[in-house]
């Protein structure tokens, strides 16, 4: 049997993966929260689920903000001088590139910005700030490592800092339809804290993946290639890697459906027998039944009535819909300030 010393798996990381999962697998239903998808493997993962026919959503949020950035970035302009871009959860930062080209364009030619990324992953913040700065020197860069809130403090900390900081407009990113991997008081949790770190003059662009077609939905969640069904099952992989469980992955299949009465869809890993399975670290045993699952992931979908009425029990206003012609995906744009509920799409 493999050693797993204790300096491998007590560090804050690894002790909140085993206590989440034991707490997970002794839950009925049993469940697995899905931040721990993305190790090394998950992200690649990850990244190739995104470049699936079937994976609509990161295709078509580019394209709006590629069809409509001239729009987009007036409404974050705002008409002032000096724009601070906080993205939260910021990855490569690909598509806010897009959004940089629009605004740095020979209109903005004087407008001065400031991008503050943050991300838990330090080395995708120093290799997306490095590129950056190469291929925008005007744009100033200031990544933080942190998680969304620790991140959005410190971003603010920073701009409050900066001379003359109240004369600048601070616009608030969080693309990729990451909102719905929050349930619906996580969500208002979430949007609450943004408007509380918000000013009147400030603006919050966030994506929803707006409710369409159940087929669509959940092919997008199951592709042909099975790149999705690998994702999920990494999870167990990392299990038996690093916590020493002894899941058989070929005893598990990936489900993937819609709950309309929840507005998500859900993802599951369905045990195809009756089976127990064993964490190293601690000796803890999980019996499985045939057909019993592990909830993985939830994914909600969004209506523009909702998206508003969300916005509204959050202290925030909407200001604009930036949506594709087939109404399949919102880039909401959101104002602390009290505004009159227009209903645009774009």
């Amino acid at each position: 049997m493999q050693d797993y010393a204790a300096s491998s798996w007590t560090t804050p990381e690894y002790s909140d993966f085993l206590e989440d999962t034991i707490a997970g697998l002794n839950a009925s239903p049993k469940c697995l929260k899905p931040k721990y998808f993305y190790d090394k493997l998950g992200s690649a993962l990850f990244e190739r689920i995104c470049s699936q026919p079937e994976y609509y959503l990161t295709r078509v949020e580019s394209q709006i903000l590629k069809n409509q950035s001239q729009k987009i970035v007036d409404a974050i302009r705002g008409g002032a001088e000096a724009v601070n871009i906080v993205e939260l959860g910021s990855g490569s930062s690909i598509k806010t590139r897009i959004l940089f080209r629009a605004l740095l364009n020979s209109q903005n030619r004087k407008l001065q910005i400031q991008y503050y990324p943050v991300d838990i992953s330090e080395t995708a913040l120093v290799e997306s700030a490095n590129l950056i700065t190469g291929d925008f020197p005007s744009i100033k860069v200031e990544e933080i490592v942190g998680s969304y809130e620790s991140g959005l403090k410190e971003a603010f900390v920073r701009i409050t800092q900066k001379s003359n900081w109240d004369a600048h407009r601070s616009v608030i990113l969080f693309l990729g339809s990451s909102i719905g991997n929050l349930n619906p008081e996580e969500a208002r949790v979430f949007l609450q804290m943004l408007a509380a770190s918000m000013r009147d003059s400030d603006a919050l662009l966030i994506g929803f993946d707006l409710e369409k077609n159940i087929r669509t939905l959940e092919r997008a969640y199951d592709d042909k290639a099975g790149v999705t069904a690998a994702f999920n099952l990494n999870i167990l992989a990392r299990i038996n890697s690093e916590l020493g469980g002894t899941f058989d992955l070929g005893s598990f299949s990936h489900r993937a459906f819609y709950n309309a009465a929840q507005h998500r869809i859900e993802m599951h890993l369905v045990s195809v027998r009756d089976q127990a399975v064993r964490l190293g670290v601690t000796g803890d045993i999980f019996s499985f039944e045939k057909g019993e699952t592990i909830h993985t992931e939830s994914s909600y979908k969004y209506s523009l009535s909702r998206i508003r009425s969300l916005a509204a029990s959050c202290g925030l206003a909407v200001k604009r819909h930036f949506t594709d012609r087939k109404g399949w995906y919102d880039l909401c744009m959101l104002s602390k300030k009290k505004a009159p509920d227009t209903d645009s799409k774009s």
